[in-house]
């Protein structure tokens, strides 16, 4: 248990680096790698609280000065109505070919911002919205969706303190929905609030080191740093999805999956 909580331990720290220099990304790099050290269930479950911690530590630190309150509210209202969607809707939309658009979705954007393309409509109202419900309904019913709303963030106009602030808020809302859910389904064991404590400290100086890379940097080479990668993340998510096909008999069966899957999957890829 002494290597595996070592290991862990330096996971986190990296993990909170990244989320604390670009504003996401903590369960992104968290739970594969604390899934090869225990089972997906309990380590998962581990990275959401601890990524929840994270955003409480950012938003200490200040990260909500660049909010944008309007902004905030279109896309968690329509967040939350999106998620409702996904749910009711899962059993008729197949897994394969909706990731595999939400990845491509992901990778067009981050590579536009990574080529300075802009389009106007991506400041809107409209677009906020729709960002907001897309981001919903795939994590309703296919617990991914969260890099979605990053690369919309990183293909419009928004200045880096406006697209962190309005990521600590939508992450919040989805980490504090993620946990509720699985303390109702029983999947936050008593053992794993011990880990968390033992893990808590990693993740506060990696949100130190992670602010510090963030201050020491401009701009654009921030907004490079995280198109780049957005684009890493699509292309490993979009050769994970383009498997599902084979994998999934057909729509009632991939809205039925089995009970440890669902437990090992639930909102992994949302911060």
């Amino acid at each position: 248990m002494g290597l595996e909580l070592l290991l862990a331990f330096l996971a986190v720290i990296v993990a909170a680096v990244v989320r604390g220099a670009t504003g996401f990304g903590f369960s992104l790099v968290a739970a594969p790698l604390l899934s090869l050290l225990w089972p997906a269930e309990f380590a998962t479950g581990i990275v959401l609280c601890l990524d929840l911690f994270a955003t409480a530590l950012l938003v200490r630190g200040g990260i909500l000065a660049g909010l944008d309150r309007r902004e905030a509210a279109l896309v968690g209202s329509a967040g939350l109505v999106g998620a409702v969607a996904g749910v009711f809707a899962l059993k008729a939309l197949p897994a394969g070919p909706a990731l595999i658009g939400l990845n491509v979705a992901v990778l067009v954007s981050a590579l536009a911002a990574l080529l300075r393309l802009r389009w106007r409509w991506l400041d809107s109202a409209g677009a906020a919205v729709a960002a907001g419900f897309l981001t919903g309904a795939m994590i309703g019913a296919f617990a991914v969706g969260g890099t979605l709303v990053v690369a919309w963030l990183m293909a419009s106009r928004r200045t880096p303190d406006q697209a962190r602030a309005l990521l600590a808020v939508v992450f919040a809302l989805t980490d504090t929905g993620s946990i509720a859910l699985r303390a109702f389904l029983g999947l936050l064991p008593a053992s794993s609030l011990t880990v968390m404590a033992l893990l808590a400290p990693a993740v506060v100086a990696g949100i130190v080191l992670g602010k510090h890379v963030y201050g020491r940097i401009s701009a654009e080479a921030w907004k490079r740093a995280v198109a780049c990668l957005l684009i890493v993340l699509a292309l490993a998510s979009l050769s994970r999805a383009l498997t599902l096909p084979s994998q999934a008999a057909s729509p009632a069966q991939a809205a039925s999956p089995d009970p440890s899957a669902l437990r090992s999957t639930i909102d992994l890829e949302v911060s």
